[in-house]
Formats: structure tokens, C-alpha cells, sequence
């Protein structure tokens, strides 16, 4: 329950990469429009794993579904173009670095197949030392951080987890003892979003691991895939998931869109890869969600995904901004026709909480993900979408504001403290 005596609803959003920032937007546009009673930029409660984090912090920080989409999928911002490249820059200073480390590995690689030759070969104690100056990552996760903390630098947004309305957690796992790390809890919301958002978002292998207060970070989504148990335990009685990779069942699938492979075996190591990683993350995400059941018998989740035969969501690329409104609208019309077909019991669950399932918009075939946007000729002038100047004086505006109030209050120490509203 919140303060207020209302049903705590909560969102809580899985990773995916590039592909699964889009899909979840596409995914809240449908349900926000069906879910009247939800607001999901003025929750009480947020969980964001890896693209999630992405969503979840800018959901925190005041940005509708349908900004959002206007943001990242439409990219109509001239203030924050949404472009690809600019977040895939490879990290070549740690390239360089391990370049200039080669020389010395190299003599100890010749001098240890010297010294024990009955232990390794000199291929071997080369092919060990060359592996070890392989950067942690391919790219350079810091654009990450600086374009979110420019864009939640504007006025009546924060880059501060404990300025903002709702409770925000950015999942991420500690690299050297494997445990994970909730930024935004007490004691760890004094790390700016946008910093902890990166480290949420560094997938091992593609991102270098983040360090933080002198520990190193990497994706949450390693250990678990959703995090639910987070903000159960923040206290939302009703809990709306959306998780956009799931295993692939070829037999149900439609032939047509198995680009003429008879197995996916076929399509080598990455869809292979691809495959049983899915796998492994599906089935922890389920084994995890049924036993909430029983550890929280009291609370309702309401999962979103795509289905195991959806083909265009398995083969799409996962670190690709192409077709961002194709896989939007796949996402929307995914989500509603979920929505229908769960109409009956979907309808009673929500009137407990004070959530109508819009029938009339549901039985709406004609609708599109960007059917109820209403796309301003400028979007640059939304709040949050002013250009970094504009940033910097907003937020010595509202630097302004509080330090007026501030000695406004110093100025009358016998004036009887006000009653907080609500």
C-alpha cells in the first residue's frame, strides 16, 4: 500500500539491449492506453535490469510512455538525436593499453615455457598472456552515462535517485563477488542514475565493467532476470513485468519465417548463442516468478513477453536501433493481443486495484503504436528535451528556488512548520 491507503503498482522491466528498450516502449504504449487507472511515469515503484534501467530511470523521472517514443523510437528531439553509432564507440584507449602490455606479457609467456616446459607448451603460454590483454569490452559504455545524465539534467528532472517522486532500483551484479547491487536503495542512491544505469547496462564481454565508489559493476541480468523480488519487497502489491526475449519454438512457428532453415543450428554460433542464452534467462525468470507465488501469496504479477513462436523478435538483432518502428509496433500489437486474450481474468484482477482493462480500445483492430501520439511541431521544447544550455540554466533555476526557500524559512523561525499535504 502507499501512504495515501492506495494499491502499490509497480513496474518492473528485463533487459535486452537496444532491441529491448524499443520493445518495451512499444509494450507500455499499449498497455497505458488499456490500463486506465495507471500512469506508468508516476509510479511508486521501479525495477530496471540492463535496457530496462534505460526505460525504468527516464519512467522515474516524469517521461511518458509516449515521450519516450517520441524520443528513442520516432527520434524527433533535435536536442537529443537518438543516434546508434554514437553509443557502439569501441573503447580503444583500453585497446591501446592492452597493446602496450603485449611487450612484457610476451617475455613472460617465453619465460615461463622456459622455466616449466613439462607444464605448458610456448603456444599455450602465449595464447594465455595474448587473452589476458583482450579488453573487458568492445565498446565505450561512458556515452551511456553522459547522455542520460545531460538528459536528466534538465529542470524538473533529476539525475539523483533520492530527489525523485517513486523508488527507483538499477539492478547490477558486483564483478569480483558476485553478488547484486540495487542502486537506489539506502545507502546506494547517492550514485547518480545515469552512472548506475551504465553499469546495469554492461553486458560482459560487449561493455567494460563500471567502477563505482572503487568496486566494479556489470548487467544485473546475469544472476536474475527481471528482479521482481525487488520490488516486491519495496511493497507493490500489484507487480506488471515486461520481459522481451524468451526461447524460440521453431515447430510453432511459422515456416515462412525460419529463413529456410530446417534447425537453427543452422545458423551458426550466434544463433545458437542466442538460443540457449534465452533459454537459461526464460526458465530462471519463470522458476523465480512461481516462487513469488508463495513468498508473497498476497501480491499479483502481471508478466508481458513475446510468445515462444514469434520469430521476427528472435532473429531481429538485439544490438540494433534499425527498424525501431517496426519492432515498436510489433511490440504494441504483441502486447494487445495479449491483453485480449487474457481480457476475462485480466478484468477482475485489475478492479482490485482500481484499474479499468479498456475492451473498447482493445477491440479497436484499426490502432497503431503511434495512434494516440500527439506529436508537437517541436518536440525539442518538451520538458526534459531543451538542449544541454537550457539544461545547465534549469538547473541553476531550480539551484535558485531552493536556495530562496531555504533562507526564506531562516527568516521566520517563529512561524509554525506547515502541515505536509497528503
Amino acid at each position: 500500500m502507499t501512504q495515501d491507503g492506495r494499491p502499490c503498482v509497480g513496474l518492473a522491466l528485463a533487459g535486452g539491449g537496444p532491441l529491448g528498450i524499443i520493445y518495451e516502449i512499444g509494450a507500455l504504449l499499449a498497455l497505458e492506453e488499456a490500463l486506465e487507472g495507471v500512469s506508468f511515469h508516476e509510479l511508486p515503484v521501479y525495477v530496471g535490469v540492463s535496457a530496462g534501467a534505460v526505460v525504468t530511470s527516464a519512467l522515474a523521472n516524469g517521461f511518458s510512455p509516449a515521450e519516450l517514443c517520441q524520443l528513442i523510437v520516432l527520434n524527433k528531439s533535435t536536442a537529443f538525436p537518438i543516434n546508434p553509432e554514437q553509443f557502439l564507440k569501441p573503447a580503444w584507449h583500453r585497446y591501446v593499453h592492452g597493446l602496450a602490455t603485449m611487450p612484457r606479457r610476451l617475455f613472460k609467456a617465453a619465460k615461463k615455457s622456459l622455466l616449466r616446459p613439462d607444464d605448458i607448451s610456448p603456444l599455450g603460454a602465449f595464447v594465455n598472456q595474448i587473452f589476458g590483454a583482450i579488453p573487458p569490452g568492445m565498446w565505450d559504455n561512458e556515452r551511456i552515462h553522459q547522455f542520460l545524465a545531460t538528459l536528466y539534467g534538465s529542470r524538473k528532472r533529476s539525475n539523483d535517485f533520492r530527489k525523485l517522486k517513486g523508488q527507483l532500483f538499477v539492478v547490477t551484479m558486483n564483478l569480483d563477488t558476485g553478488e547484486i547491487t540495487r542502486f537506489g536503495a539506502p545507502g546506494l542512491d547517492h550514485v547518480p542514475i545515469s552512472k548506475a544505469v551504465q553499469a546495469s547496462t554492461a553486458v560482459p564481454g560487449l561493455f567494460p565493467p563500471v567502477e563505482i565508489d572503487g568496486r566494479y559493476y556489470v548487467d544485473g541480468g546475469v544472476k536474475k532476470t527481471v528482479h521482481a523480488s525487488t520490488a516486491l519487497r519495496a511493497g507493490a502489491d500489484l507487480l506488471i513485468c515486461v520481459n522481451p526475449l524468451v526461447a524460440f519454438n521453431a515447430r510453432l512457428a511459422n515456416p515462412d519465417h525460419l529463413k529456410n532453415m530446417v534447425s537453427l543450428v543452422e545458423g551458426g554460433m550466434p544463433t545458437v548463442m542466442a538460443q540457449v542464452s534465452r533459454i537459461i534467462l526464460h526458465s530462471r525468470m519463470k522458476a523465480g516468478i512461481a516462487r513469488y507465488a508463495s513468498a508473497y501469496p498476497n501480491r499479483d504479477i502481471l508478466l508481458f513477453e513475446p510468445n515462444q513462436r514469434d520469430a521476427d523478435m528472435f532473429f531481429a538483432r538485439i544490438f540494433s536501433f534499425d527498424h525501431r518502428r517496426r519492432v515498436c509496433e510489433h511490440a504494441y500489437q504483441t502486447t494487445r493481443n495479449d491483453l485480449r486474450e487474457r481480457q476475462c481474468d485480466l478484468q477482475s484482477l485489475l478492479s482490485r486495484y482500481g484499474i479499468t482493462l479498456r475492451t473498447d480500445i482493445l477491440a479497436d483492430r484499426a490502432r497503431h503504436f503511434d495512434s494516440h501520439l500527439h506529436i508537437p511541431p517541436e518536440v525539442a521544447r518538451l520538458p526534459g528535451l531543451r538542449h544541454p544550455v537550457t539544461n545547465e540554466l534549469s538547473h541553476a533555476l531550480d539551484t535558485l528556488d531552493a536556495w530562496l526557500a531555504h533562507h526564506s524559512a531562516e527568516s521566520e523561525p517563529d512561524q509554525a512548520p506547515r502541515a505536509k499535504a497528503g
